[in-house]
């Protein structure tokens, strides 16, 4: 089984790129994305992401994998392939960590680790990402990628099947949380320093498509954060919440070679 690589970086210097558009990019550019799929009858239908961390193990949301029906059978992995739904292999779910903390302040703690029930073969399609190393903390209005199958328009317009990238920004977990205070029907709306608020360069927020929930983000290639929450259909000014991967790195490190 591969060894799970932990990033220690030089983080420094604000983001100076205006791109705001969401632009096509192939699994061979993200290859340690996932796709978390879930079954509705016969049908599997790709709705939350994940990451690879180990041939056995995926990193993504405990939100994607808990709930009042919530089975293992209900869920599988979908790896090696820019495209929704088709091509790449299948791994069905063998047991899932969650965090421990997670459900005791609103979503802090949305962080799981998915052991699988065979191996996957790691090559150019599937390969594994160094995540950032306990402790480290990103500045504000640090450019980061977003990759994922949702949407890359606001107001939850529906997407096609394709890979794309979006490059985001990191905004004050304080602005962050004032932000989601006044959102009288957003529940969970509570900000901790374990999360990292992003948005759009213009905007300092992002609309949420519920498909991208356990997507990573990337600087330089390595994985800082899972999409955890924001507002579905909203505008972009409301920042897309992740968990932020430098609070658990330990936790991940040790559950990956369960």
């Amino acid at each position: 089984m591969a060894v799970l690589a932990v990033a220690v970086l030089l983080i420094a210097g604000l983001a100076c790129s205006s791109a705001e558009e969401g632009k096509l990019t192939s699994i061979e550019e993200y290859p340690s994305l996932v796709q978390v799929e879930n079954r509705a009858g016969l049908l599997w239908l790709q709705f939350c992401a994940g990451s690879v961390l180990t041939s056995y193990h995926i990193l993504s949301t405990a939100r994607c994998f808990s709930g009042p029906n919530y089975t293992d059978r209900n869920r599988r992995i979908r790896a090696g392939t820019s495209y929704r739904g088709s091509e790449g292999i299948v791994r069905e779910v063998a047991r899932v960590y969650l965090h421990p903390t997670f459900g005791l302040l609103g979503n802090d703690g949305d962080v799981s680790v998915v052991r699988l029930e065979t191996s996957m073969t790691l090559g150019d399609t599937i390969q594994q990402a160094p995540i950032l190393g306990e402790g480290i903390y990103l500045p504000y209005g640090l450019q980061l990628q977003l990759v994922g199958w949702g949407t890359t328009s606001e107001g939850g317009n529906r997407g096609d099947n394709n890979l794309y990238e979006l490059d985001v920004y990191t905004v004050s977990n304080d602005d962050c949380l004032e932000t989601y205070l006044e959102l009288e029907d957003v529940e969970n709306n509570t900000i901790t320093e374990n999360m990292i608020c992003t948005g759009l360069l213009s905007t300092k927020g992002r609309d949420l498509d519920t498909r991208d929930e356990g997507a990573p983000l990337f600087y330089t290639g390595v994985t800082v954060g899972i999409v955890s929450f924001g507002v579905s259909n909203g505008e972009d000014n409301i920042p897309l919440v992740s968990t932020a991967i430098s609070s658990y790195t330990n936790w991940i490190v040790e559950t990956a070679t369960l």
